[in-house]
C-alpha cells in the first residue's frame, strides 16, 4: 500500500513539474494525478463482507490495492488568460509542497516498518 502510494505521489510530482514548465505554453491545460479517489472508492467497496481464503485457488473478493493505478487527468477548466493556458504557478507550487510533505511522511513510515522487521529478524538485539 505505501509503496504504491509513493509511486503515485512521485508521478504527481512529475506532472506538477510539467505543469510549471509549460506555464508559458499557449493552449496548455494543466494535468493532475487522481489517485486518492480511486483508493477511496476501493476502500468503500471493501467495507462489504469479504471472504477469508487460505489458497490462491479460492474465490477471493478482497481488495487488491496493487490493482489501483493513478490516473493522469486533464483539467479542462476555463482560463483567465487569452492564450488558453490554465496553469497557475503559485497554486502548482503549493500543490508540489503538499505532495512533497506526503511523500516524506510515507518515506518515514516505510523506514520505521523496515526497522521493525530488522529488529524482529535480529531478535530484538
Amino acid at each position: 500500500m505505501i509503496p504504491n502510494t509513493m509511486d503515485a505521489l512521485s508521478l504527481r510530482q512529475n506532472v506538477i513539474s510539467q505543469n510549471i514548465a509549460n506555464y508559458e505554453t499557449p493552449g496548455y491545460k494543466r494535468k493532475y494525478v487522481d489517485f486518492e479517489n480511486e483508493l477511496q472508492k476501493a476502500l468503500s467497496e471493501d467495507s462489504a463482507l469479504t471472504l477469508k481464503v487460505n489458497r490462491d485457488q479460492h474465490i477471493n473478493n478482497t481488495l487488491s490495492l496493487g490493482k489501483i493505478q493513478p490516473n493522469i487527468q486533464i483539467d479542462d477548466s476555463k482560463s483567465l488568460r487569452d492564450d488558453g493556458n490554465n496553469v497557475d504557478p503559485d497554486v502548482e507550487l503549493v500543490r508540489m509542497t503538499q505532495n512533497t510533505l506526503k511523500y516524506n511522511t510515507l518515506s518515514r513510515l516505510m523506514t520505521y516498518a523496515i526497522q521493525r522487521y530488522e529488529t524482529a529478524i535480529r531478535g530484538g538485539k
